[in-house]
């Protein structure tokens, strides 16, 4: 049967927008349901036809708009938490179709923006302490200095060693904001060059060995002595940092850290491995999000994470037109995958 114009647009519409749209006749049956309901919903295509709304989306708080608007005729909205496999913050409008008797539902899910509000808070709640911790300690030894109750040398040598590390950790604070800030305002402009990767590894590993002599982990590499990309090497180095650092990080004593590099005839993958405390499968697809961190418990060996860290290494990657993948079991460990596109003037094995 030849499809009209205005049914051709129709679906292209309804199966590209991003947002949820339902058609439910005077009975309570959906006559239609677009890709997004389903991907909200968790609703197999091969799901039965001519289903009761309240079937298919098992929420009362949506039955009950749906009817509110079949009686009145008239437009009505609501917002509600819907509980799936996860929460939901969705947004639903509900508009009388005369023709047919119909209601049209339009169903916005808000659940992104409110991760990243809650995840916002929680890190400005979390960062204002970070803030306040050294700028208190800075004030209170000024205060003592210039009343004469105590001596540089007793400021060096007792004080000096702790409040040097608070400084350190609110410099990284405000230059990790100011990074991604930039990274989003696409002000940060790449300085693409022959960079040598396993270089850049072995510096990294130099400059961790301390914390890696600490936790008394064994570094295994599995890379070539020479393996030569084309990448921005100040941001090829802060993406390798990043993700090994997490890995000492997040290793317990006497734990293992691999790092190693695979090729194929298109990709250079490097890819670091821990057997550290892992990531739960639920909080995977979010390590990625701005101020997101997996727990409260699950923070640095300094007690504190900003959640920016591997923001901002997700967001180099994409800048260089790679991509990063992640698998992680609890207890077991995780696993960081960098897959770097082969380019003719990029790579070069010695």
């Amino acid at each position: 049967m030849k499809i009209s114009k205005v049914e051709e647009r129709w679906k292209v519409l309804t199966e590209n927008v991003q947002l949820g749209i339902l058609i439910v006749d005077k009975d309570g049956v959906v006559v239609f349901a677009n890709n997004k309901i389903k991907e909200l919903f968790d609703i197999q295509n091969n799901s039965k036809n001519n289903r009761k709304l309240i079937e298919l989306i098992p929420d009362y708080e949506i039955d009950d708009l749906y009817k509110k608007t079949l009686e009145s005729k008239t437009y009505n909205k609501t917002s509600l938490n819907f509980w799936g496999k996860e929460k939901k913050y969705l947004e639903v409008e509900a508009f009388y179709l005369s023709g047919n008797q119909e209601v049209l539902l339009i169903i916005n899910d808000y659940t992104p923006l409110h991760r990243m509000e809650e995840n916002f808070k929680e890190f400005l709640g979390n960062a204002s302490h970070e803030l306040r911790t050294p700028l208190t300690s800075i004030q209170i030894l000024i205060d003592l200095f210039s009343e004469k109750k105590i001596t540089l040398d007793e400021i060096y040598n007792e004080f000096f060693p702790h409040l040097r590390k608070e400084v350190e950790r609110m410099s990284k604070l405000v230059s990790n904001l100011l990074n991604l800030s930039r990274l989003e305002a696409g002000v940060i402009d790449l300085q693409l060059k022959e960079v040598n990767l396993t270089e850049i590894v072995m510096e990294v590993i130099d400059r961790l060995t301390p914390h890696i002599s600490k936790k008394n982990l064994e570094v295994n590499l599995k890379i070539p002595e020479k393996l030569v990309i084309n990448a921005d090497p100040q941001h090829l180095d802060t993406i390798v940092f990043n993700i090994v650092e997490n890995a000492v990080k997040y290793t317990p004593q006497g734990g293992l850290i691999e790092i190693g590099v695979n090729e194929n005839e298109d990709n250079v993958i490097l890819w670091i491995r821990d057997t550290g405390i892992g990531i739960p499968e639920k909080d995977l697809n979010r390590i990625f999000d701005r101020f997101y961190r997996v727990s409260k418990s699950r923070t640095n060996e300094d007690g504190f994470s900003t959640g920016l860290g591997l923001s901002i290494v997700k967001k180099l990657i994409e800048r260089h037109g790679w991509t990063i993948r992640v698998e992680s079991k609890v207890n077991k460990g995780t696993k960081f995958e960098i897959i770097i596109p082969k380019r003719k003037e990029g790579i070069e094995n010695g």
